[in-house]
């Protein structure tokens, strides 16, 4: 009968651990990844991946070293005329269970489901097999030496472990090259809108060019090299992704600039017309005639500027131009109380006056 040194040992070198080879990681999502396609959320790229397909063929592979296993043990405790009828039920429902993982487009809460349905018989297997190792006075030393041998001739096994290289290699450099050509678009969208984006764009061709390393390191099979790879694409991506937000930063300042300048291109135009109509039923506007003039001025000299570039000129502009709303504003309520006007006209009037208190909280809000 062994001794509890040499079943300690059996236990804790058992090639089929759950714990080792159906890992927390296995099914825990690693990666932070919108509209570029739905899965970039942001501008750094990511160092680790988990998409549900890859996590598929690595739990296809790594069940299928476990049932593996689990037959060598099963024909260890036959030979030596153990009493293997749980180890067979359990190995059964292993395989019931790993039915399931190569099913089209699973979920990843199926994968999870599985991957502790898995755990869990990895776990009452190995509890029986020490139970039977003590009955039958079994080696341990021999039952890994079958259990490995089992595992390395294995075709099956090794058809698996090929099929999750290839999808992982495949997964891994499409996720690559999708993040690229969203960091491109987001690129060419900022230039067309006049930003320099030369240091971004050396940084991006810095980052592409390492994808010639993370796809040597991934057909090699060496995580050692795939993990550094994304290490490096990753630290690189975070400089980009600094000189990226300080561009989006600019842009959607510049954006709401343009808003609020059409918005005060727009009230000065109504303000215009009302001035028409109220010309029309005999009331003076030589005040509010002036002032909607001095708004178009302000108004167009700061689009020039924002459209230069001159943001601070711009600013000055919008500055004058807020002050000139608020007079054009307060005319009109004058108006308002010092003249008798028809309903619709008055209604008009109100109208664009409380229009020009608006325009004049966003102008002072930019």
């Amino acid at each position: 009968m062994p001794d509890k040194r040499s079943l300690f040992l059996f236990v804790s070198c058992w090639l089929l651990l759950a714990a080792v080879l159906l890992p927390s990681s296995a099914s825990a999502a690693v990666v932070v990844r919108a509209a570029c396609p739905g899965t970039i959320t942001s501008d750094t790229f990511p160092i680790m991946q988990d998409p549900v397909v890859v996590r598929q063929a690595q739990l296809a592979y790594l069940t299928g070293k476990e049932q593996i296993g689990m037959q060598a043990t099963i024909r260890y405790i036959a030979s030596r005329n153990g009493s293997p009828a749980t180890l067979t039920a359990l190995a059964e429902k292993t395989e019931t269970a790993a039915g399931s993982i190569g099913s089209p487009n699973p979920s990843a809460a199926l994968l999870d489901a599985r991957l502790q349905d898995l755990r869990e018989l990895a776990r009452q297997f190995r509890t029986e097999t020490d139970r039977q190792m003590v009955s039958v006075n079994g080696n341990p030393d021999t039952l890994r030496t079958d259990i490995q041998s089992a595992t390395d001739s294995s075709a099956v096994l090794q058809q698996l472990l090929d099929t999750y290289w290839k999808v992982r290699e495949s997964t891994e450099l499409a996720d690559f090259d999708q993040q690229v050509a969203c960091a491109q678009g987001t690129l060419g969208t900022l230039g067309k809108n006049g930003h320099e984006v030369a240091p971004a764009q050396e940084k991006l061709t810095e980052i592409i060019t390492m994808r010639t390393e993370l796809a040597t390191a991934l057909r090699s099979r060496n995580n050692a090299g795939i993990e550094s790879a994304h290490k490096k694409i990753h630290t690189t991506s975070i400089e980009y992704a600094r000189i990226i937000g300080t561009l989006k930063a600019a842009a959607s300042s510049e954006t709401r600039l343009g808003q609020t300048i059409d918005q005060g291109i727009g009230v000065i135009t109504r303000s215009g017309m009302v001035n028409s109509n109220l010309e029309q039923t005999g009331v003076d506007t030589a005040r509010a005639r002036d002032l909607v003039t001095q708004g178009k001025t302000q108004i167009l000299a700061a689009q020039n500027q924002c459209r230069g570039s001159n943001t601070d000129g711009c600013r000055a502009s919008l500055a004058q131009f807020r002050k000139t709303l608020t007079s054009l504003r307060d005319t009109y309520r004058g108006i308002l109380t010092s003249q008798d006007l028809p309903q619709a006209t008055a209604q008009s009037v109100l109208s664009v006056a409380q229009s020009l208190d608006l325009t004049s909280a966003q102008v002072g809000a930019v």
